[in-house]
């Protein structure tokens, strides 16, 4: 894989989940995540960018000290991206990976596992 494609997906990905202006986030997703991406969480599936926009809306009203950061780069596997982070709160730290699956140059499929919490 390219690995320019994987640096700007880096970058876009964390100013997306950092963007707390809908408009400048809808206008990020759409360079990166497919029109009907789907993003898989243990107690949820969102479906299209919409879906994921309004979970990020959640997450600041939730605690507007959320910030989401690299834990390492990405790394890439054929149509596969491993991408570790950290999110600061309010109130703590929480670990986690992120794994893309690319169709058409876009993030198609979004796999979330977040670690448990004091568990690095």
């Amino acid at each position: 894989m390219d690995m320019q494609i994987v640096e700007q997906l880096e970058k876009t990905h964390l100013l997306v989940w950092n963007e707390k202006d809908r408009a400048k986030r809808d206008s990020q997703m759409s360079t990166i995540y497919a029109e009907r991406i789907r993003m898989y969480d243990k107690e949820f599936i969102l479906n299209g960018r919409k879906e994921v926009s309004d979970f990020i809306d959640k997450l600041f009203v939730g605690d507007p000290n959320f910030q989401f950061d690299a834990a390492k780069p990405m790394e890439p596997v054929q149509d596969g991206i491993r991408f570790a982070w950290i999110i600061k709160t309010g109130g703590q730290v929480l670990t986690g990976m992120d794994f893309f699956v690319l169709e058409e140059g876009q993030v198609a499929h979004l796999y979330v596992f977040m670690d448990p919490v004091g568990k690095p």
